[in-house]
């Protein structure tokens, strides 16, 4: 419904409680206010609006209002009392002038598997710049659904917005007590209460029914979707534990794998230990050979340094002793296979030769006592080896203590 600022009432300023002749006896969640109007083509609508807790209401302007046609209240079924007769009286405390031509009650029951039958009466009302008085004697059946107050509008009652508090008080009556109407079936009220009653029971029935149908259906639904969770569960399970065997796996893999690594480095730091450990020995050993142990060539050396240096100096007397080296050289050459001293050849300036090159041979070397000579000589020069390397030694230490 579209509003305006000029369709809405100001509470404060406007409305008021209006005096409270009537003491309110209705729950107004049940209560709601209404008005009849017709459009411009002479359709009839309704629009409706809840009342609050303190008993106020407005309904604003709506867009296609054209003429109204009735304004009241509407009590449904949980603002309504039990069956029997009452003493209705309503109160309206209008914000604005309003119009009334007259006022009616009106009632429809409810019972099942028929139409809804319904039931109206005129009522007096006092009327005031657009407050309303009403009361009348009624009887209310069982069955009854709705309880309408309308009171029908003038054609010279202004336009809505229209609000205000209203107060609906019920008062119980003695069941022979004259009424002016009431709903249907309301005549007979014990057989209506019997309707009722049965009415009620069918309902119970068929809700209960319904009831557990619904439990049925729940259950079922329940079963279905613990059945998926479970489906669910043990699948999600199955994958969890074939992710964590698949890692385990893994890792007893990659831990294999990392052991091998572990173990081929340690064998490699091994193998760089055990050559640094060789090289470091070998440097040390090599150190120490080179140090105390002379080298291969040294005591030819030694022996061709102290050849020439008496050479040098006894000339031709050097020849007995080059005789004696000559024939040791001979003793010492085991693998020849003949025993003897080579003379150079003689000859003139002119080449002409006086004595040939000849060996001087040593046959009496080839018995048993030319053996134990050379054995004699192998073992003199083994002393001279042994001095020599002594002498050596003796040098090398003392090279060593004085550094």
């Amino acid at each position: 419904m579209e509003t305006d600022d000029f369709d809405t009432l100001d509470v404060l300023s406007v409305a008021s409680s209006g005096d409270d002749t009537v003491s309110n006896s209705v729950d107004y969640s049940g209560v709601q206010m209404c008005l009849a109007y017709y459009d411009m083509s002479g359709v009839r609508h309704h629009v409706f609006s809840q009342v609050d807790k303190n008993g106020y209401a407005s309904i604003p302007l709506p867009s296609n209002y054209a003429s109204g046609d009735w304004f009241g209240f509407i009590l449904l079924k949980r603002s309504l009392p039990p069956a029997g007769k009452y003493n209705v009286q309503v109160h309206f405390a209008s914000n604005t002038f309003i119009s009334y031509g007259g006022s009616s009650l009106w009632f429809s029951s409810h019972y099942n598997n028929v139409h809804d039958p319904e039931s109206s009466f005129g009522v007096t009302g006092t009327y005031s710049s657009g407050d309303f008085y009403l009361s009348s004697n009624v009887s209310i059946g069982a069955s009854a659904q709705q309880f309408n107050i309308s009171n029908w509008l003038k054609s010279d009652t202004g336009t809505p917005p229209w609000g205000g508090y209203v107060s609906i008080s019920f008062t119980k009556l003695s069941n022979d007590a004259p009424v002016q109407g009431g709903s249907p079936g309301a005549d007979n009220v014990d057989q209506d209460i019997n309707q009722s009653i049965s009415n009620n029971t069918a309902q119970q029935v068929e809700q209960g029914d319904t009831i557990i149908e619904l439990i049925k259906n729940t259950i079922q639904t329940i079963s279905s979707q613990l059945t998926a969770f479970w489906n669910q569960l043990a699948g999600e399970f199955t994958n969890l534990y074939a992710k964590m065997t698949q890692q385990h796996s893994e890792q007893l893999q990659a831990d294999r794998d990392n052991t091998d690594d572990i173990i081929a480095a340690d064998n490699a730091n091994t193998d760089k230990v055990t050559g640094a450990i060789e090289k470091h020995g070998n440097f040390i050993i090599e150190g120490l050979k080179s140090l105390f142990i002379p080298s291969d060539e040294y005591f030819k050396s030694w022996f061709d340094g102290m050849y020439q240096f008496f050479n040098d100096r006894l000339g031709f007397l050097m020849l007995p002793v080059d005789l004696l080296v000559r024939m040791v050289d001979i003793y010492t050459s085991a693998g020849s296979s003949s025993v003897g001293i080579p003379f150079p050849e003689f000859k003139w300036m002119d080449g002409t030769v006086i004595i040939p090159a000849q060996t001087v041979q040593f046959d009496f070397l080839n018995t048993d006592w030319g053996k134990g000579i050379q054995d004699k000589l192998y073992f003199v020069g083994n002393l001279i080896m042994i001095g020599a390397l002594l002498s050596l030694m003796h040098r090398k230490f003392e090279e060593v203590l004085r550094n």
